[in-house]
C-alpha cells in the first residue's frame, strides 16, 4: 500500500477518535443538610463544551439510573412528571444559550433526594458524563442520651440516638479521648430513618468520676452529635453503700421512735 495514503488514513482514524471521544469527569459529591426553614435549592453543575457555532445538544440528568431532567437545545426543559415537585426547570446555569438549562436545580429536598446522580450530554463532536453523589443528612428531629448504672465499681453506659439519616456510627469516648466503644447496631425504621444503641461496661479503678462522650458520626459530614454523662457514684464501694444504708435507717427509726 501507498506509504502516502496510510499516512492520510491513519490521520483521518485519529480525527475521527477525537471528534467523537467520549470524556467522563466526577463532581466533588454534595452534602444536604436539611432544615425546618424553606431552604435554597441545591445546583448540580454539568461541565461540557460545544465546538463552533454547534447547536446540537442533547442534555439529561439521571439519579440511580432513573431519568429526571432532560434539555434539547432551542426547546424548554422538561422534567419527568414523577420528579417534578423535585427540580426547578425555570433555573438557568449560564449566559451561554447552549449551557442554559444544562444544571439541575434540586428542590424540596428528602432523605430520597440521596443518590448518585448522572449528567448525560451529546454535542455534534463529543459526548459527556458528569457523575455525582449527593448525600442527605437529616437531624432535624433527633433524640440522643447517653445513660449510665453504676454497681459497685462497674459503671455501665448506654447511648441511644434515634430518628436520624443516613445510618451513622455511634462512639463512645472517655474523658482522656479514649475511644471506648465503637458501634453500628442500627435499625431502620419503615420510613428510611435509623435508631439505634451501644452498651459498654467500665470499670472505675480510682476515686474520680468518669466523664464520657457519645458521638453520632456520618461518613462524609464534619458536625458530629454528641452529648457527655459522668459516672457520678463512681468510687464509692460496696461497703461504703451499706454504712450509708445502716445510718439512714438508724436515722428514719429513730424518728418513728422504734429504737431507744
Amino acid at each position: 500500500m501507498n506509504p502516502l495514503l496510510i499516512v492520510i488514513l491513519a490521520i483521518g482514524l485519529s480525527q475521527k477518535e477525537v471528534l467523537c471521544r467520549h470524556i467522563k469527569t466526577r463532581a466533588e459529591d454534595k452534602i444536604i443538610v436539611l432544615q425546618n426553614d424553606e431552604m435554597d435549592p441545591t445546583i448540580l453543575d454539568c461541565d461540557y463544551d460545544v465546538v463552533g457555532n454547534s447547536t446540537f445538544v442533547i442534555l439529561k440528568w439521571y439519579r440511580n439510573n432513573d431519568n429526571l431532567y432532560q434539555w434539547i437545545y432551542g426547546n424548554p426543559p422538561f422534567a419527568i412528571p414523577k420528579f417534578g415537585h423535585e427540580i426547578d426547570i425555570t433555573y438557568e446555569s449560564s449566559e451561554e444559550p447552549r449551557k442554559q438549562f444544562s444544571s439541575l436545580a434540586l428542590v424540596n429536598p428528602t432523605i430520597n433526594t440521596t443518590g448518585n446522580y448522572k449528567c448525560v450530554v451529546q454535542t455534534s463532536s463529543n459526548s459527556y458524563t458528569v457523575l455525582q453523589r449527593v448525600q442527605v443528612i437529616d437531624v432535624r428531629n433527633y433524640t440522643l442520651e447517653l445513660s449510665h448504672k453504676t454497681i459497685h465499681n462497674e459503671t455501665q453506659l448506654n447511648c441511644t440516638v434515634t430518628n436520624v439519616y443516613p445510618k451513622p456510627t455511634i462512639t463512645i469516648i472517655s474523658n482522656d479521648q479514649d475511644v471506648v466503644k465503637r458501634e453500628p447496631n442500627l435499625y431502620e425504621d419503615e420510613e428510611g430513618y435509623f435508631d439505634g444503641s451501644a452498651i459498654v461496661a467500665m470499670y472505675d479503678t480510682d476515686d474520680d468520676p468518669g466523664a464520657y462522650q457519645c458521638v453520632i458520626s456520618f461518613d462524609g459530614y464534619g458536625n458530629n452529635l454528641t452529648t457527655v454523662a459522668t459516672s457520678a457514684s463512681a468510687g464509692i464501694s460496696h461497703v461504703d453503700f451499706n454504712l450509708w444504708l445502716f445510718c439512714f435507717l438508724y436515722y428514719f427509726l429513730c424518728k418513728l421512735k422504734v429504737l431507744v
